[in-house]
C-alpha cells in the first residue's frame, strides 16, 4: 500500500508570531488530503516516529518529523510550523517517502498499538499531594499534572501520589498479517502486578489438564486447549478446522463444550478467562 502523493495543499495561518534577524514572521500550517486511506500504518508510526501519539476516535496519529509537528487522519493531515510554500511543500514530499519507507518495512517493524487517552490536567492535579515539594523534579504540581497529561513523566515521581484501586491492561488479537482486530481488556489488582506468575506444570498426557484448571467443573482436554488457544487469537472456526486439519463440524463441538466448561457465552469472554487462568 504505497502512499501516490497529496493533494489540495493550502497554508494558513496559525501558531505565535518568531522573531527573525529582522522582522517579526508568523508560522503557518499545512493541510493536505492524501490519496488512500493510510490508517493501517499508524501503529508503526507509532513505533518508529519521534514523540508519536496514537488516538482511536477519530483515528489520528502525531508525531514529530525533522523537527516538524504533524497530525494524520486516515486519509488528510496538518503539518506546523512554516514560512514559506516552498519549505512546506519540500516537507510534504519528505513525509510522503518516510511513510512509503514505513510501508516498505512492515514486516521488519513491531506495531505499537498503545492508544493515548489524554487526562485533563486539573483531573490529574486533585490526585496530587499539592504542596509544590518539588520531589519529582517539577517547579509545581501543577507543571508535574501537565506533564503526566503528556506522558512526558510517571506518577512514580510524585512521593505522595493517590495509590490506583485497579489496573487495565489490554491485549491485541491480530490476524494473520498482524492488523489489529480487536483488544480484550483485563482489570488486575496493581498489588499483583509486579509479581511473578505462579508456575504452570506441564500438561500429564494420562489426564489431558494442567493444574492450572483447578477452578473449573471439567478440565479442559488437549485438542480443546489447542482450539482455545486458537480462538483467543482470533481463529474463525473455519481457519481453526485448516490449522488444526479437523473438520468444521468438530471444531465447533469442541467450542461448545469449551464454552460449558468455561461458564461463558462467547468467544470474547473465553478470550480473556483464557488469559486472565493463563491456560493460552
Amino acid at each position: 500500500m504505497l502512499v501516490k502523493g497529496y493533494y489540495d495543499f493550502s497554508l494558513r495561518k496559525g501558531g505565535a508570531p518568531f522573531r527573525t534577524a529582522s522582522e517579526f514572521e508568523t508560522q503557518m500550517l499545512a493541510y493536505f488530503r492524501l490519496d488512500g486511506d493510510i490508517s493501517q500504518l499508524f501503529p508503526y508510526i507509532n513505533a518508529v516516529a519521534e514523540s508519536a501519539s496514537l488516538l482511536e476516535k477519530p483515528p489520528f496519529i502525531r508525531f514529530v518529523l525533522d523537527r516538524y509537528s504533524c497530525g494524520l487522519y486516515p486519509d488528510h493531515g496538518v503539518a506546523a510550523s512554516f514560512i514559506t510554500s516552498q519549505e512546506a511543500l519540500g516537507f510534504l514530499d519528505r513525509l510522503i517517502d518516510f511513510l512509503n519507507d514505513i510501508c516498505a518495512r512492515r514486516d521488519s517493524l513491531k506495531p505499537n498499538y498503545k492508544k493515548w487517552n489524554p487526562v485533563p490536567v486539573l483531573q490529574i492535579f486533585r490526585l496530587l499531594p499539592q504542596t509544590n515539594c518539588r520531589s519529582c523534579g517539577y517547579p509545581s504540581c501543577l507543571a508535574f499534572a501537565a506533564a503526566l497529561s503528556t506522558q512526558k513523566t510517571s506518577p512514580e515521581r510524585c512521593p505522595g501520589f493517590s495509590r490506583p484501586i485497579s489496573t487495565q491492561v489490554v491485549y491485541p488479537v491480530l490476524d494473520k498479517q498482524g492488523n489489529l482486530m480487536s483488544t480484550v481488556t483485563l482489570e488486575f489488582d496493581p498489588g499483583h502486578l509486579g509479581c511473578k506468575p505462579a508456575p504452570v506444570e506441564p500438561p500429564n498426557p494420562g489426564k489431558g489438564a494442567t493444574k492450572g484448571h483447578d477452578y473449573l467443573a471439567a478440565p479442559l482436554t488437549e485438542r480443546e486447549l489447542e482450539v482455545l488457544r486458537l480462538m483467543a487469537q482470533g481463529a474463525t472456526n473455519m481457519e481453526i478446522s485448516s490449522s488444526l486439519q479437523i473438520s468444521p463440524h468438530t471444531v465447533k463441538s469442541h467450542v461448545i463444550n469449551i464454552f460449558n466448561k468455561l461458564g461463558v457465552n462467547d468467544r470474547t469472554q473465553a478470550a480473556v478467562l483464557a488469559l486472565r487462568h493463563e491456560l493460552v
